[in-house]
């Protein structure tokens, strides 16, 4: 059977200069909005899969964990495998590497890269009879050339097993922070959806120092949002409720680290999604100075009641005012829908092309594709 919860993927996009393609823009389109040429095939993973994790590392896209569904034979095959795909000078990925795998397959995992060390963690995985959500934090170590070390099991474990939520560090005036941003678990019968925050510091060579619960927590427990660091501060995007499939936000909040890395209070952004949304996935894409603004970007995920979008959200980060003021209206890009509706995708950017990597439609088609598109940032 399937998992009853998908995982959330975390992107976490490094700043660089954002190439700007004024070839994709054509000339009915406004000028304060994105526009994407058409999607081009990257090279595809080796298998399908869904809600993986990703994220990219300089010009290193990774992927790890996942899983999908056999229909015809009802097996959920989970994996424990972790790629490597180089974005070469000419912006396209090069073929998938495999790298030293995880223990303990599983969808639902999350990555977050601090210095040369990789996290991964959390997840889920299922059988027909059970249910498992994970509380390990595994590192492995990046190389020169991107390829990673043997994982290693942290002893500083989460102290609440999660899946779909988010990770991602953090560097504040006292050093590096990973946290973990919402997800769900078990409690007895009860399947839940967090509303809190785990902090962790990042010490030398990839320790971690025991993982303490935030004194704030979010304004409502949901899995598969989108947790994002945009200017030091978390920008959480949508997420899925307690209350089955009509429980899917459509805020936007966000809250700041302190200089010891404990958390700040929540703050809800009076921007909100164009509809509520879960199974996204979400890039920050940074811009150099000059009339492009730095930008948000969600890609297809699911707005309730089983449909799947094939849209790209978009919310222009105004540089001169503090967050969540800074968030401008989010809209729908006029140009660069998917070829079918999509949720559990992962999405990198870089340099003004935008990836996006796997997921499942309504269809029950589970995807191993990577597609790629450069955009326009458009004038805000």
């Amino acid at each position: 059977m399937t998992p009853l919860y998908a995982p959330i993927l975390a992107v976490f996009i490094l700043p660089a200069a954002m190439a700007q393609h004024s070839d994709c823009r054509q000339s009915w389109m406004p000028p304060d909005a994105p526009a994407f040429c058409p999607f081009e095939p990257e090279p595809s993973l080796p298998e399908a899969r869904t809600y993986h994790a990703v994220t990219s590392v300089g010009k290193n896209i990774y992927v790890a964990g996942g899983y999908q569904f056999t229909a015809s034979t009802g097996v959920v095959t989970y994996y424990n495998s972790v790629l490597l795909s180089r974005i070469g000078a000419n912006g396209r990925l090069g073929a998938w590497s495999v790298e030293p795998a995880f223990a303990t397959a599983r969808a639902g995992t999350a990555l977050a890269q601090a210095g040369n060390c990789l996290f991964l963690g959390g997840g889920s995985s299922s059988t027909p009879t059970s249910l498992n959500y994970y509380d390990d934090v595994q590192f492995a170590r990046i190389q020169a050339n991107g390829r990673l070390s043997a994982w290693t099991t942290s002893p500083a474990r989460l102290k609440t097993p999660r899946s779909n939520h988010s990770l991602l560090a953090i560097t504040a005036d006292q050093g590096t922070f990973l946290y973990a941003v919402a997800g769900v678990t078990q409690i007895g019968t009860d399947t839940v959806h967090l509303d809190d925050v785990e902090v962790a510091k990042v010490g030398n060579d990839c320790a971690l120092g025991p993982w303490q619960i935030a004194n704030f927590h979010m304004k409502g427990g949901r899995s598969s949002p989108q947790a994002l660091a945009v200017r030091k501060h978390i920008v959480a995007i949508g997420g899925w409720g307690d209350l089955d499939l009509y429980d899917v936000f459509d805020d936007v909040q966000v809250t700041a680290p302190r200089p010891d890395g404990t958390l700040a209070p929540w703050q809800t952004s009076p921007a909100r999604l164009t509809s509520g949304l879960y199974g996204h996935a979400s890039v920050f894409v940074p811009s150099p100075q000059g009339p492009q603004a730095p930008m948000l970007l969600t890609v297809g995920g699911q707005p309730g009641t089983g449909a799947y979008a094939n849209w790209i959200n978009y919310n222009y980060v105004r540089r001169n005012e503090s967050l969540p003021d800074a968030l401008g209206r989010w809209r729908i890009a006029p140009t660069g829908k998917l070829p079918a509706g999509r949720a559990g995708l992962g999405a990198v950017e870089a340099d003004g092309r935008l990836f996006v990597i796997g997921g499942n439609d309504a269809a029950g088609v589970y995807y191993r594709d990577v597609l790629s598109a450069r955009f326009d940032a458009g004038r805000p």
